[in-house]
């Protein structure tokens, strides 16, 4: 697993629908280290997280 640059965060990104969520995870996900892939989860439609290949993490979801 890649040393995060940002230890001790994650940006947060909530996208209006969940079409806009993948797009976003997808281009995220080029050369990064995926923690969580994208899921239904009990709060969300659509969430999940990853490490980018410059070492900053990402949280990744849509609320409706």
């Amino acid at each position: 697993m890649r040393k995060s640059v940002a230890a001790g965060f994650s940006i947060s990104v909530s996208a209006d629908t969940t079409e806009e969520a993948e797009r976003i995870f997808t281009t995220l996900s080029d050369g990064a280290t995926v923690t969580m892939p994208l899921q239904k989860t009990f709060w969300a439609p659509i969430f999940g997280t990853l490490t980018d290949r410059y070492g900053v993490a990402w949280m990744v979801g849509c609320e409706s």
